[in-house]
């Protein structure tokens, strides 16, 4: 399902072809390119979309477009599954909105804890729903600034419980 804004999204796209083709007098037909460029923007809202059914995200969740599979990283209801294929994605980008989404499981962020990139391990520490333990690997990490976050995210755990 789309919300709102998705929806009249889709709404303003098809408004578009019809005018367009009443303005030339052409029969309803649309450039590959604004065909494309359509179906990118629709793919993009629907990843982002918290009411998007989760067979759609993780479908999605294989798009060929990196912007889309960080979108779907970061939505609240990506199946646990295409949150774990999505920890192996060779983008950066995926992988930290994977690090910072709050249902990615303890393993999945363990993994990313040890990732080679600097910025995935900081959003690793930044998570809040990370188990201590991590936390407190995360908090010697090499990296000055990942060290920090880990530290602060584990102060404020702490001051919760």
């Amino acid at each position: 399902m789309l919300d709102r804004d998705g929806f009249e999204a889709v709404k303003e796209a098809a408004k578009e072809v019809k005018e367009s083709n009443s303005k030339n007098g052409s029969t309803p037909r649309c450039s590959d390119r604004d065909v494309s460029t359509r179906t990118l923007h629709v793919r993009y809202i629907v990843a982002g979309n918290p009411n998007t059914p989760k067979e759609v995200l993780a479908k999605l969740a294989n798009d060929t477009l990196e912007n889309i599979r960080r979108r779907v990283a970061e939505n609240p209801r990506t199946p646990i599954t295409a949150l774990v294929q999505m920890a192996r994605d060779p983008s950066v980008e995926v992988r930290l909105s994977v690090a910072e989404n709050a249902n990615t499981p303890a393993e999945v962020l363990e993994q990313l804890a040890q990732d080679d990139d600097l910025d995935v391990r900081y959003g690793v520490a930044e998570n809040p729903h990370i188990p201590a333990e991590i936390l407190i690997r995360l908090a010697e990490d090499d990296n000055p600034y990942v060290a920090c976050r880990a530290q602060k995210t584990l102060s404020i755990l702490q001051a919760v419980v």
